[in-house]
């Protein structure tokens, strides 16, 4: 039995990038922040911490586990 192979093509670049080669702009517009957040500060205020470090203007929160 042979190996299936799709193709071996290099992805168009106008159509994105190889996940390997994203730019860090992409990686911040696209991405996600996994934060294991300490006691005191609150959900909003961590979010806050978040968007003022990467200098974003848009973040948010999926919600805080005890």
């Amino acid at each position: 039995m042979g190996w299936l192979i799709k193709s071996e093509e290099i992805s168009n670049p106008d159509y994105g990038h190889y996940p390997g080669a994203r730019p860090i702009e992409e990686l911040l517009n696209n991405g996600l922040v996994i934060l294991d957040k300490w006691r005191g500060p609150t959900s909003h205020d961590a979010t806050a911490m978040v968007k003022q470090i990467l200098g974003v203007k848009r973040a948010g929160h999926t919600g805080t586990l005890v």
